[in-house]
């Protein structure tokens, strides 16, 4: 008999199985005594190694007053191992696939170079979303994006934007203050796009020296939705207190801002961005207010 297990090793059997096995195959149907005589494993343990390949379907067991065992055809054990083997090879790749993202998720935050790639995965993220869609920004980014953000909306996503344009999207809930001239607020122009409550992109545009943030990151995610709904809760209480008919222009917008910073007693050194506040009240860098 051929004492080579090693191909059958390569398949699965462990040492003793693929001699019980090649035993069987090269033989009648023999009882447990015949089995380990011709196989080689001891009798204190070729039952529990012949249960073992009855129990994988290796190995046909004939009950009576003396068990018999003969061996199941080559080609139908070939042909089980191969599609358990495929079967477990899927299982494997998609529990490795979550695995990875789950750690890509919770780990990863990728720079991007130039305003042009920006939008390009801004696109890509827009086009990908299935649920909702957040966004901040101004007329001149929304207008490369309107077609994307569009079809989305047809596709059934709920698209949230705010803006201090005076911006339409048919479909999308907006919030915006409707400044005609929003370019004298700020000294940049960023934008802030949340998907799906997953993939978070930030950046400004100036140009191709523009570096942009993507992320699956869970805590910068959930700081940047923070940031999006405080600013409109402060657009709502704007609006609350009748004062959004001043802020058609920048002028008008700071000085509203100015009446509510006083009446709610805000001190100018809790501005959330000094150089925002230095643009556009030239106040020093520390943050006093020369008004």
């Amino acid at each position: 008999m051929d004492n080579n297990y090693d191909f059958l090793l390569k398949i699965g059997f462990t040492l003793n199985e693929a001699k019980v096995y090649l035993a069987l195959i090269q033989s009648r149907a023999m009882n447990g005594y015949e089995v380990a005589k011709v196989s080689g494993v001891s009798r204190s343990l070729v039952y529990d190694v012949l249960d073992r390949l009855v129990t994988k379907g290796y190995v046909i067991k004939c009950e009576g007053e003396t068990n018999f065992y003969t061996a199941l055809d080559y080609e139908k054990i070939i042909d089980k191992i191969n599609d358990e083997n495929q079967n477990n090879l899927l299982v494997a790749k998609e529990k490795l696939k979550t695995l990875s993202i789950k750690e890509h998720d919770s780990e990863y935050i990728f720079n991007i170079k130039g305003f042009t790639k920006f939008i390009e995965k801004a696109k890509e993220l827009i086009s990908s979303s299935k649920k909702e869609i957040s966004l901040s920004l101004r007329k001149e980014e929304f207008l490369l994006l309107e077609d994307d953000l569009i079809n989305a909306i047809n596709r059934g996503v709920k698209v949230y934007l705010f803006t201090f344009n005076d911006i339409t999207l048919k479909g999308a809930q907006v919030f915006s203050y409707k400044v005609e001239d929003p370019n004298n607020l700020f000294p940049y122009r960023r934008i802030t796009l949340i998907v799906d409550n997953v993939d978070t992109l930030v950046g400004e545009n100036i140009g191709d020296k523009s570096i942009s943030i993507y992320t699956k990151n869970h805590a910068l995610m959930s700081l940047t939705t923070d940031e999006m709904v405080l600013n409109i809760f402060w657009l709502k209480m704007i609006e609350h207190k009748n004062l959004l008919g001043k802020c058609k222009t920048a002028k008008g917008f700071l000085e509203a801002l100015n009446a509510l910073k006083d009446e709610m007693n805000i001190s100018t050194n809790m501005t959330k961005n000094f150089m925002v506040f230095d643009y556009q009240f030239g106040g020093s860098k520390n943050g006093d207010d020369k008004n």
